[in-house]
């Protein structure tokens, strides 16, 4: 029996190493790619063609300042921003009622609606695209924010499956005493239940974030007047033309990524903390 588990334990510890590894691997070459495309935004477009791996001729903020001022950088950001917000906010809410709603309550199709969920995280949008673009056309919100905060918001699969495994954790007795204490349902759910959920929501945002910011697919199905798109579309705009605009090219792909990485380093234990919140102390 002992040597039974000594083999299992020397197991998971190759299989813990291996995993490292790769982990290690994969975060080494996206920071190198991640230098790469900061210093290259430092360089002029003849330097990066003529040069691209020598000693720069000379390091200057000129791609930033050109994209700042003169390309409507900001407008894409500010869209950008919005569409973030409001469509995180919608998503927390909309999966958080949900998932509080499955684990809580004892109602028929129960296991269907969490199967359905799960099912919803192996088909992409691109599938529903041409009956979701009539809705949106019938509702007057192509060439508007709305479509795309909409359609982004709706992306509740992992959410909901995330939420869901927590919510069905937490012990009964913590409901029940605050039913005790007066709580109606709302109140239970803002001030108890979906507090202690935190850590998940930290980390269902943070994903869902990275997800929505870099999210290229529906701007460009629903949004074809230049007032209302975003970085994404900004930086394929630069990339059609990468020999004539690679420098301004790389300056937008740092710019875009800047906000992304100070979210993911200041709130990087909440992710943590939220991956392994699925064990409820009771």
């Amino acid at each position: 029996m002992k040597k039974e588990k000594d083999v299992m334990s020397r197991h998971q510890g190759i299989g813990a190493g291996i995993v490292k590894a790769m982990l290690w691997v994969y975060s080494s070459f996206a920071f190198l790619i991640l230098i790469y495309i900061a210093y290259n935004s430092l360089r002029p477009r003849q330097d990066i063609l003529g040069n691209t791996f020598g000693k720069p001729a000379r390091l200057s903020l000129a791609n930033y300042s050109k994209l700042l001022f003169q390309d409507h950088f900001l407008r894409y950001f500010a869209n950008s921003v919005i569409v973030l917000v409001i469509s995180l906010v919608l998503l927390v809410l909309i999966s958080s009622f949900t998932a509080y709603g499955i684990s809580r309550y004892r109602f028929k199709g129960k296991k269907f609606m969490r199967i359905y969920f799960l099912i919803g995280l192996m088909f992409p949008v691109q599938l529903g695209i041409v009956p979701v673009f009539q809705l949106m056309k019938q509702l007057h919100l192509v060439n508007s924010l709305g479509s795309v905060i909409l359609v982004s918001a709706a992306g509740i699969s992992m959410p909901v499956f995330m939420l869901t495994d927590f919510f069905s954790k937490l012990p009964k007795e913590i409901y029940e005493a605050a039913v005790i204490d007066g709580a109606g349902e709302w109140t239970a759910f803002f001030k108890i239940m979906f507090p202690m959920a935190t850590p998940v929501v930290f980390s269902v945002c943070i994903t869902s974030s990275v997800q929505i910011w870099n999210q290229f697919f529906l701007p460009l199905i629903f949004l074809q007047k230049d007032e209302y798109k975003t970085l994404p579309l900004l930086v394929v705009k630069y990339t059609n033309k990468l020999i004539n605009t690679m420098d301004l090219a790389m300056a937008a792909s740092a710019l875009s990524t800047i906000p992304i990485l100070i979210l993911f380093m200041i709130f990087s234990r909440r992710i943590l903390d939220g991956v392994t919140s699925g064990a409820v102390k009771g």
